[in-house]
């Protein structure tokens, strides 16, 4: 099985995270992704931490898998023209420069509809392709700072922290591949291609729906709540004395159940804790008091009773646990590749969530740089020489 995109051509001028988590989707789904990169050099993620091999290292091999690369200088007038002919082969353009930087470059999407009307052009930025912020440089980290999310992370009393994932590139990521998919689908219907503007700022609204919503409301600064939950209680982690877990008890029938565990019973009947709002509203002494109890045994013991109960719990893993964990291994939620290919080296990247409309596992590893310059090149030549007759 190849994948629902089998017969769609995506042609990827993207780098970094969130383009390349983008157009890996659409490979995973059976697309042929050719993965336009700067001679000699290739994706900035290439150069990001340790290479593990050949030039490459973690941030490029977790998001490039299922794609083919070629190597295209934007800079000067062939690679440019490089890149109208790959275009006339095409399904699909993704590119994630600052606005503006494809037009000079002579491969804006007004340029490159009039070669392929039906394209699907898809731009991608900090900012969008609008607005007074649109030439701002951005990264994950600015969209982090600026969204908001960084201000409602940390501890209440710390600093602001970013979260720990790149959550805002990835987000960006899967809006910019639905909203293809979307127009791939209505393409199919009217014949008509579209450029599509994904912002990471748009895209971080939509993670912090809750709290933009909330201050929609009633206007008042939402505020950080560290590891709990800012209206119920409790809804957080606690410490134990071997590892940190979180539970949510988030209704009165969990509340009750909560209470039944021998060590909690006296919480039970108490009437300044009789009903969420209650709860809530001495959430810190309510927490602080349970923390002193939960650290009078190990994790293990307080969530086998959460567990026999049904109640919502966790324990507050490392990488490594989750990742080895028999669930994960199970559920084939982790993939191993060989990088470079007949090197030996097996190396875990994250699977593919969407497996079940694409094939189970990676058709192509991530590429080496330039590896398929030949290949497509002469793609192209064919696909120009039948236009001929």
């Amino acid at each position: 099985m190849n994948g629902p995109l089998e017969n769609i051509r995506v042609i990827d001028i993207t780098r970094a995270l969130t383009g390349p988590f983008c157009t890996m989707i659409l490979a995973d789904l059976g697309a042929d992704v050719i993965k336009v990169e700067i001679p000699g050099r290739g994706d900035e993620a290439r150069h990001w931490g340790p290479p593990f091999a050949n030039g490459s290292g973690p941030s490029f091999l977790g998001y490039n898998r299922n794609k083919r690369s070629i190597e295209v200088d934007l800079h000067h007038e062939q690679g440019q023209q490089q890149i109208r002919d790959l275009a006339a082969t095409a399904d699909v353009l993704v590119e994630n420069f600052r606005p503006g930087t494809m037009d000079r470059f002579g491969v804006g999407y007004d340029v490159i509809k009039k070669i392929k009307p039906d394209i699907v052009y898809c731009s991608i930025s900090g900012y969008g392709q609008s607005g007074s912020l649109s030439n701002w440089p951005a990264m994950d980290l600015m969209i982090q700072a600026v969204s908001g999310i960084m201000s409602l992370t940390g501890e209440a009393e710390g600093r602001p922290h970013k979260a720990a994932a790149p959550i805002t590139d990835l987000f960006a990521g899967f809006s910019a591949a639905i909203s293809v998919l979307a127009a791939i689908h209505a393409r199919s219907q009217n014949g008509q291609g579209r450029a599509i503007d994904i912002s990471m700022l748009d895209s971080a609204f939509t993670i912090l729906g809750q709290a933009v919503t909330a201050w929609g409301i009633d206007q008042k600064e939402p505020i950080r709540s560290g590891n709990a939950h800012p209206l119920m209680a409790p809804y957080q982690s606690f410490r134990t004395q071997s590892q940190e877990i979180v539970c949510a008890i988030t209704t009165q029938k969990r509340w009750e159940k909560f209470c039944s565990i021998p060590e909690f019973q006296a919480f039970k009947n108490r009437d300044d804790l009789a009903n969420q709002t209650l709860r809530n509203a001495c959430r810190i002494s309510l927490c602080e008091e349970l923390e002193s109890i939960f650290l009078t045994k190990n994790a293990d013991y307080w969530l086998a009773h959460m567990f026999t109960l049904e109640l919502p719990a966790a324990p507050v893993n490392t990488l490594s646990q989750i990742a080895t964990h028999e669930h994960v291994v199970q559920r084939g939620s982790l993939m191993e590749i060989e990088y470079p290919k007949g090197s030996g080296n097996m190396i875990k990247i994250p699977g593919m969530p969407w497996r079940d409309v694409a094939s189970d596992k990676p058709m192509r590893m991530p590429p080496a740089l330039g590896e398929h310059n030949e290949e497509i090149r002469e793609e192209v030549k064919r696909f120009f020489s039948s236009q001929k007759k």
